[in-house]
């Protein structure tokens, strides 16, 4: 066990677990968090040291969540591992527990060491999150914030983040030869690489400051999708991509959605330049952007793969904030 000293902040106080049974929290907990009153259990925590790193788990109260109270538990107990010679406190969240990972993110962890195998607490993939002795105690600044509000909307479409509830319809439409033939690699995905999408990943490389996916929905549904990839916050910079489903094409959706995104990306996530590549054929991508106030810049020799091996050329459109 842990050697946990207690710790008392204004909402809740940190104990040593008591010996004997505990709350029912999935593992043997070093220390427990309780309410003003000191009997009521709001969450627990456990350590485990291999090293100069004290590996953290955390649990809120069912009751309890939804308050921030894992990343208080967390900024709270911090300063004493630390205290006791702890170089790094590591926590791996299983990557689809969305609220485990932005709770340590909140309490300064960094996500600094990608998805790994089956090291989540519950024996699937996890992702690595890492707090030292001078980051503070957070929040972590992120790349991408989330939307305001939740969605990105004008008066017809609004934008929203993938979820996994949207898999049988992300799957069925990125396997539409329409839609997929303007892909980087022009193959429709598997099943699972659909899932994992719509699952966790994409939510994950959002969180992690690479990525951020969207649906284009008008109302009635999944329409299509959108993304800012290989997001550069040192260069100001990142990529826009996006599609449509065939029979929604030609009402200015993706026009809709490419200013959407563009003032998203100058206003909220703070970039300097945005860009786009297009096929030299696909006249009707170049004239998304074109309306969308991209400028041309000019042609990327082989900028895309094909399945045959050889390349092709693309066109090179960027958009401003200075524009």
């Amino acid at each position: 066990m842990y050697d946990f000293e207690p710790v008392e902040s204004a909402a809740f106080s940190l104990r040593p677990a008591r010996e004997g049974p505990g709350p029912d929290c999935g593992f043997a907990p070093d220390a427990v968090a309780y309410g003003p009153e000191g009997e009521a259990v709001w969450g627990t925590l456990g350590f485990e040291r291999y090293g100069g790193t004290v590996g953290v788990r955390y649990w809120v109260a069912p009751e309890r969540r939804g308050k921030h109270l894992a990343a208080a538990m967390l900024r709270a107990a911090a300063p004493g591992v630390f205290d006791r010679g702890a170089q790094r406190i590591e926590a791996r969240p299983p990557v689809r527990d969305q609220a485990a990972i932005r709770a340590a993110m909140r309490a300064g962890f960094r996500p600094d060491g990608g998805v790994a195998r089956g090291a989540a607490w519950d024996g699937t993939e996890a992702l690595t999150l890492g707090l030292l002795p001078g980051d503070g105690p957070g929040p972590f600044p992120r790349a991408l914030p989330d939307l305001p509000g939740g969605t990105l909307r004008d008066d017809v479409i609004a934008l929203r983040p993938l979820v996994p509830e949207d898999f049988e319809e992300h799957l069925r439409h990125r396997s539409r030869p329409e839609v997929y033939s303007g892909a980087v690699l022009p193959l429709p995905p598997s099943a699972e690489e659909a899932r994992e999408v719509c699952e966790w990943r994409a939510a994950v490389q959002w969180l992690r400051g690479q990525a951020a996916l969207m649906v284009i929905d008008d109302g009635t549904g999944y329409r299509g999708t959108i993304g800012l990839y290989d997001v550069a916050r040192v260069a100001g910079t990142a990529m826009i991509g996006y599609d449509l489903s065939p029979e929604t094409r030609g009402r200015g959706y993706a026009t809709r959605a490419v200013r959407l995104v563009r003032k998203w990306a100058f206003k909220e996530v703070g970039l300097d330049r945005v860009w786009a590549g297009t096929d030299v054929h696909n006249t009707a991508s170049q004239a998304v952007l074109r309306r969308a106030g991209f400028r041309l810049e000019g042609v990327e020799r082989g900028g895309l793969p094909t399945l045959s091996g050889r390349r092709r050329d693309t066109l090179l459109w960027a958009s401003l904030s200075s524009d």
